[in-house]
């Protein structure tokens, strides 16, 4: 080898091995950047008849497999996690059968009250306590159903909320695509766009089910698992959401989770905010209005002083049952204000019926004892509920309540199961993609060693020149 291919190939040495440092350093500073894949600088020849070796690309290594795999794990961990956030503050304030303060509850001490009544029915003591435990019945109903509204204006508030964060994230991954575009593939510019597009891909995966393509020219594209296009190139297909009706567009394409004939989304807390609107609130909301037909209706039906169309005990706010306004009944669902201090407060009309046109027998506990009787009939519930239709109203709200319950439980349940999957997954493309100090360090100093030996080049080089100089 010649002095200048010498002096060549150890200049070469040193500006790779420059770096071949700057990259160790980019992993041993970001050991700890949530995100952040290990770089490694392939090294190759430059040429026939050159000596040295030159950093061909730098190389994030990537496991593919892991990276898709842990993507879908926290699609499915993201859904049940946003299925259990949505239901625990409803279920808490719902109660359980023996808290004192469930609906279940509240109808064993209205239970209770007529039957202490039926023992005692000239009391006005015994009829006041009857009437106070229907009112506070009806407010725990009407408290549950406002909650429940509650419940699900805060989910069409949290579906805005992704659906924004996902049209966002569209619109940056599309822009970094573009912008990775202007550099050499295999850049650390490139390597570093690329870091970037992972971590929004990472975001989006929480959102919805992703399946992600990049084309020849290395513009990427994302779709769903159903085959949804969400960005194709260039193109954003804008997610929109109706609240009305919950429906999911992608640009024209719905996307609506669990719809008939639709490519619907899987996967991700949209998936799971869409069940809770389209699905499970639903349930519980005909569960609650059920709940409170079969308390009005029971009072009326047993109530023999009362005409066509007049209230009973309890009413739709003062009003008689109507099967044709019964959605949302257990909101307005009242005691009759005839029992009422707000109205004319005649107690005795809870022994004597609510129609009577003037007080009965004080001794008389035919009407009490009618009332009780009612309460051991079937309510034939609506088969949408998920409740037998042969529970009677005295065990509806526990049956209710248990139901509603362990929805809340089998979204605890999975998502402990789906988080743990995640973590997994996780953990291995961590220790796959992740930076290892120790490696790092054992590779600075087979660096340095190299920038040590191609220095030590130099100067022999130098001292050979120079002898040669002083030899003419």
């Amino acid at each position: 080898m010649s002095l200048t291919g010498a002096l060549n190939s150890a200049a070469l040495g040193l500006q790779t091995t420059q770096g071949l440092s700057r990259i160790a350093a980019d992993n041993v500073s970001n050991a700890m950047t949530p995100g952040y894949v290990r770089r490694q600088g392939v090294l190759v020849t430059p040429g026939a008849g050159q000596g040295g070796a030159i950093i061909s690309e730098i190389r994030r290594e990537v496991d593919v497999t892991l990276q898709r795999m842990s993507r879908l794990e926290n699609s499915k961990m993201a859904q049940y996690q946003s299925i259990q956030e949505g239901l625990t503050g409803y279920t808490a304030y719902l109660g359980q059968p023996g808290d004192g303060t469930s609906p279940a509850d509240k109808f064993n001490t209205f239970q209770n009250s007529l039957t202490t009544l039926s023992n005692l029915p000239s009391s006005n003591g015994a009829q006041a306590a009857t009437v106070l435990a229907a009112e506070d019945l009806a407010r725990s109903v009407r408290g549950a159903a406002v909650t429940l509204g509650s419940t699900l204006n805060d989910v069409n508030m949290e579906i805005r909320y992704e659906v924004a964060d996902l049209n966002q994230a569209l619109y940056q991954l599309r822009d970094l695509s573009s912008s990775r575009r202007e550099f050499a593939a295999g850049s650390l510019e490139s390597a570093k766009f690329d870091e970037k597009m992972d971590t929004v891909l990472d975001q989006i995966s929480g959102i919805v089910d992703t399946r992600v393509t990049t084309s020849a020219s290395g513009s990427i594209s994302i779709y769903t698992l159903s085959g949804a296009a969400l960005l194709e190139g260039n193109q954003v297909h804008d997610v929109t959401f109706n609240p009305s009706d919950g429906t999911l567009m992608a640009g024209t394409q719905d996307i609506t989770p669990f719809k008939e004939g639709v490519r619907g989304l899987r996967y991700g807390s949209l998936t799971g905010l869409s069940q809770l609107k389209r699905d499970i609130i639903p349930r519980f909301e005909q569960q609650l209005d059920e709940y409170a037909r079969g308390i009005v209706q029971s009072f009326e039906n047993a109530d023999a002083s009362l005409a066509a169309g007049e209230p009973g005990l309890f009413t739709d706010n003062g009003s008689a049952f109507s099967a044709a306004n019964s959605v949302g009944l257990a909101g307005r669902l009242q005691v009759n204000d005839k029992l009422l201090a707000t109205g004319a407060l005649e107690v005795w009309r809870v022994r004597d019926g609510l129609g009577a046109s003037a007080q009965g027998p004080a001794s008389e506990a035919g009407q009490i004892n009618a009332f009780i009787a009612a309460l051991d009939k079937p309510l034939s519930s609506a088969s949408g509920t998920g409740i037998p239709t042969d529970v009677t109203i005295r065990d509806f709200a526990a049956e209710m309540i248990t139901s509603q319950a362990l929805e809340r439980v089998k979204s605890e349940n999975d998502f402990n199961a789906a988080s743990s999957a995640a973590e997994v997954v996780m953990s291995a493309r961590r220790n796959s993609e992740g930076v290892n100090i120790d490696d790092e360090m054992q590779q600075l100093i087979l660096i340095e060693q190299s920038y040590a030996a191609n220095s030590r080049i130099l100067r022999t080089v130098s001292d050979m020149i120079d002898t040669l100089i002083a030899a003419v």
